[in-house]
């Protein structure tokens, strides 16, 4: 049911094996014509985790390109580093891993063909600022890259057919609750989970042209019986963050953002109890092997280029 669904955040629950099917290859072919990236010299990865971006579309890149990744986590940085140096023979790309911070970010101005996030503007209190920084490290003339999503509209999806005999009152229940979670941690300044709609919005106010929305095609389904690697990694994840109470299930963090975004603790109380019994559930089906899910998501990919000179004033 929608109570199952808690929003994702942006940790080392969320950079595990897993995460390396988030997008299928045949769409990242597509993403890497649309963005022109054979004749790409240079790409930065902002809030680059683990690499994952830059190693995904360095082979789309011309023999002796460059790509930097940038993340705050100096840890990450020590894993994408490790990984260049034992796909180097392999790689005919130069990487530059480096720690920073995506408001602040430490390279040169006009320098990246390029410059692209995931899943990192939802995180980050000011955003505008991030999309500055992205913009002045970019060449004129170059791409500034949004891979962000819309994390509200998992909680309108169903997995089962008997689901759909839905009790209107509940689900608007469940849904407060998530819309004052939501609310309540972005004002709380950690950022807003569902950016991926208005990222086009910002773009423009921070004087990109040519803006370009595309959308994944990636489902994150899972379907019985779970034979292949996918997703039986993403069984294996679910179950870890379920038996963690990771990825959205730590009580007081909720409810900090539910009563910031406006709530009442006897409210949260109630629907947290519906939770705890619907978790239970999900990992007995999924370790039956019965649990189903069509893993519908909505991730915006927003293209924004950088003006030249002449195209100012």
């Amino acid at each position: 049911m929608l109570e199952e669904y808690e929003d994702k955040r942006h940790s080392e629950d969320h950079l595990g094996p897993a995460r390396e099917y988030w997008w299928n290859d045949d769409y990242l072919e597509l993403l890497a014509q649309r963005l022109n990236l054979e004749y790409c010299q240079s790409l930065v990865d902002i809030g680059c985790g683990k690499g994952m971006m830059g190693f995904k579309f360095s082979k789309y890149l011309p023999a002796g390109a460059k790509v930097y990744g940038v993340d705050f986590e100096s840890e990450y940085i020590d894993e994408a580093k490790q990984k260049a140096q034992s796909i180097y023979l392999h790689n005919p790309i130069d990487y530059d891993f480096r720690v920073g911070n995506a408001s602040d970010i430490p390279l040169p101005d006009n320098l990246a063909d390029i410059t692209l996030c995931q899943t990192l503007l939802i995180h980050v209190k000011d955003p505008q600022r991030v999309i500055q920084e992205m913009i002045r490290i970019t060449k004129p003339g170059g791409w500034v890259v949004a891979l962000e999503p819309n994390n509200l509209v998992p909680n309108l999806m169903f997995d089962r057919y008997g689901e759909t005999d839905f009790d209107v009152e509940s689900t608007l229940e469940v849904l407060e609750v998530k819309l004052r979670i939501e609310k309540g941690k972005k004002r709380l300044g950690e950022g807003f989970n569902s950016l991926g709609d208005v990222v086009p919005d910002l773009f423009v106010k921070a004087g990109l042209r040519d803006t370009k929305v595309w959308i994944s095609d990636k489902a994150l389904s899972i379907i019985p019986p779970y034979d292949s690697d996918e997703t039986l990694l993403r069984v294996e994840q679910m179950i870890n963050w379920i038996e963690s109470e990771a990825m959205g299930y730590q009580y007081q963090d909720n409810l900090n953002y539910f009563m910031a975004g406006g709530g009442d603790k006897d409210k949260f109380d109630a629907y947290w109890q519906k939770l705890l019994y619907n978790k239970f559930n999900l990992k007995q089906r999924l370790l039956n092997g019965e649990y189903i899910s069509a893993g519908g998501s909505l991730i915006y990919i927003v293209a924004g280029r950088k003006p030249r000179p002449s195209e100012l004033g």
